[in-house]
């Protein structure tokens, strides 16, 4: 999986328009020990990036809106073509997330952008 790359710096500008879908929410709406549930929200986006701009990376977002800390798990599927034949992606990350923070979760090189991707972030309370 040579074009699946996490990197963790990146320059990059925004593509509008293309597909993404959230299925993100807070674990349960109260959890088992009677603390709220999570307050979050999550962002994705395809950007280019590369010294030519023609590396498309896709880019998960999570930011905090609780007074809490908390800790998210991401998990995303998508896709990419290696030799003509289209193979899939899936991936899940683990992240700790600070009152009023925001946190870049990954960000994914090589996904065909015209498939779309989809992601989801379950959060609680630690």
């Amino acid at each position: 999986m040579r074009y699946l790359l996490i990197l963790l710096a990146l320059s990059a500008t925004c593509m509008a328009g293309e597909p993404i879908t959230d299925v993100s929410k807070a674990d349960e709406p109260a959890a088992t020990d009677g603390k709220p549930a999570a307050k979050f929200t999550t962002d994705a986006k395809w950007e280019t990036a590369g010294y030519n701009n023609d590396e498309i990376v896709y880019t998960i977002l999570v930011t905090s809106h609780d007074p809490r800390i908390i800790r998210c798990t991401t998990a995303l599927q998508g896709s990419y073509y290696e030799n003509g034949q289209k193979q899939t992606v899936s991936d899940r990350q683990l992240s700790t997330v600070f009152p009023d923070q925001q946190v870049q979760v990954g960000n994914w090189m090589g996904m065909d952008q015209q498939s779309g991707a989809t992601y989801s972030v379950h959060c609680h309370a630690i």
